[in-house]
């Protein structure tokens, strides 16, 4: 922040700017009158080997940044009489230099600023911007009645390059642009044909001399019936800053359009009325829709209950300032198959902070989705009979038993005779016997019942929500009915028996592992019965199942 100073007099004022000139005796000073405008140096101030501050203002030489600053500093030194404060300097932003302002009026007739400390000596390569004088911006002209320059003044000599000789007799047709003099001469016509009139200004590009271009709105004040013989006073004000700007922002307009035309994701943009002003062609072949103004219409083709997600985040968007990313389907129809894309929101917020608008881009990713799918059924089931894998089953086991509910029942099949098939058949037979088992038992097991393949010829079903034992057993007498019968294989017909063993996890708390152990357990018994029949695991068949090492089910 700026010094403050107390208040001082002519007398303090002018001591204490004696003392910094005599400590700096190498610093950059300038004379500043009452605007802040600096001025010519009066012969009264004491310099040595000062050296003068090249500037219009101080505003000239510190950091844009800093200009407010410079500013409040100023109005301070007009208030106290004196006040200071740390800029940094164009020429050497890293180095800050401090800045004196004292009211030497009283003495002087000025203000006097002093740039001390930094880089303060880098000043000296800074361009004079008072000997740069700012071009003229408007010019004026006299043509005769069919458009020859009469003559012209300084200012059109300066912008255009031209000395006077070189237009004078001459048509303005010759000096202005070939695209541009249909509508000159269409403006002329008009201001010959209503001569009571001032036509509103045509912008016109003339030729300067080095051969550049140069934009006038060009406005033709009819005076051919004046006392002196008549002419055609031609006012021309300088616009080429401001096309070059027009022509700037179209261009960019024009690029953003091209590279928004050339992505593989479809663009859109909407107005906080939910009006739509910008969609790529893109978009159209995603949602399946010809050209659209709103947004209702722009999203038509998303799933119903996906549409007002995505409506909600489109509001909170334009409302909020929020930015969003979802995923949606979306049904072209036509016979078009539905597909997933990816919808990211974009608020578009002014300098101030207020919502203008947002862009949505919507990317299809139908093929990335079935893909992701693809890697997660492969994550989780086995690939020869499309049941669940060994460590899926085994996480659905652990969570329904972690939600303690009536209890859990697991079933443990195995294949009688698999490896006998395999051997005498060959293993494409084993495989094909394997899909059939796993078939029997998708349409077997309960809704809500979990089947995994857990070893080469074993499965298991997971059956939350069992309260005991008895239960648990007629799901398995279900699945040995529905399994044990002929499967017809390519190589033979065979008798086709699994062997099944039941498990609950009853009351007390038991481990995933523990409870598909004693289902194990119980599996060998019905094994050795060679019946087909499933056995529930109880205490006493623990007891002479010992010796019997049964076979665990490690986690994925």
């Amino acid at each position: 922040m700026a010094n403050r100073l107390a208040p001082l007099g002519p007398e303090a004022l002018d001591a204490a700017m004696r003392a910094l000139l005599a400590e700096y005796p190498a610093a950059f000073v300038a004379a500043i009158n009452a605007d802040g405008i600096f001025v010519p140096m009066p012969g009264s101030v004491p310099l040595t080997h000062h050296r003068a501050l090249r500037a219009r203002s101080a505003l000239d030489f510190v950091v844009p940044e800093d200009s407010t600053l410079v500013i409040t500093t100023w109005e301070r030194a007009r208030e106290t009489g004196a006040s200071s404060a740390q800029v940094r300097l164009k020429v050497s932003p890293d180095r800050p230099a401090v800045i004196h302002y004292l009211d030497a009026r009283a003495r002087h007739g000025v203000y006097i600023g002093i740039v001390v400390g930094g880089d303060a000596a880098a000043l000296a390569n800074l361009p004079d911007v008072r000997l740069q004088p700012r071009p003229p911006r408007v010019a004026r002209a006299r043509k005769n009645e069919v458009a020859v320059f009469l003559d012209v003044d300084e200012a059109t000599t300066q912008i255009l390059g031209w000395a006077a000789e070189d237009m004078v007799g001459f048509r303005s047709l010759d000096f202005i642009h070939p695209d541009d003099q249909e509508r000159a001469i269409e403006s002329w016509m008009q201001m010959l044909s209503e001569p009571g009139i001032v036509q509103p200004p045509v912008r016109l590009r003339h030729q300067r001399s080095d051969p550049s271009w140069v934009w006038f709105d060009v406005t033709n004040h009819n005076r051919l019936g004046g006392p002196d013989g008549g002419y055609v006073l031609a006012e021309m004000v300088d616009i080429t800053e401001e096309m070059a700007a027009q022509e700037a922002l179209r261009a960019r307009e024009q690029l953003l359009h091209r590279l928004a035309e050339a992505l593989p994701t479809g663009v859109f943009q909407v107005l906080p009325d939910r009006r739509v002003v910008y969609a790529n062609d893109r978009l159209g072949s995603i949602l399946g829709l010809d050209a659209v103004d709103t947004v209702d219409a722009q999203i038509a083709t998303v799933a119903d209950e996906d549409r007002q997600v995505l409506l909600a985040a489109l509001d909170a968007a334009l409302d909020e300032g929020a930015d969003d990313d979802l995923e949606i389907r979306v049904q072209p129809g036509d016979g078009c198959r539905a597909r997933r894309c990816m919808v990211r929101l974009r608020s578009l917020i002014d300098e101030r902070g207020g919502v203008t608008g947002a862009v949505v881009s919507v990317e299809d990713v139908t093929e990335s989705a079935h893909l992701r799918a693809e890697l997660e059924r492969r994550a989780t089931h086995d690939l020869l009979t499309r049941v669940m894998n060994r460590g899926a089953a085994m996480d659905a086991l652990e969570a329904a038993l972690a939600r303690k509910a009536a209890g859990t029942a697991v079933i443990y099949i195995d294949v009688d005779r698999l490896k006998w098939v395999n051997d005498q058949l060959g293993h494409t037979a084993g495989d094909e016997l394997l899909r059939i088992v796993a078939d029997r038992l998708v349409a077997t097991v309960r809704a809500g019942d979990t089947l995994g393949r857990v070893g080469g010829d074993e499965f298991l079903v997971v059956c939350p929500g069992i309260v005991g034992a008895e239960p648990a057993l007629s799901v398995a007498d279900r699945i040995a009915t529905a399994v044990n019968r002929p499967a017809r294989l390519s190589a033979a017909t065979l008798d086709l028996q699994v062997s099944i063993g039941v498990a609950h996890s009853g009351r007390r708390a038991i481990s995933a592992d523990r409870l598909v152990a004693r289902a194990d357990t119980a599996m060998y018994a019905s094994k050795r019965r060679g019946d087909g029949r499933p056995v529930a695991y109880t205490s006493a068949l623990r007891r002479s199942h010992v010796g019997v090492e049964p076979t665990r089910v490690p986690r994925s």
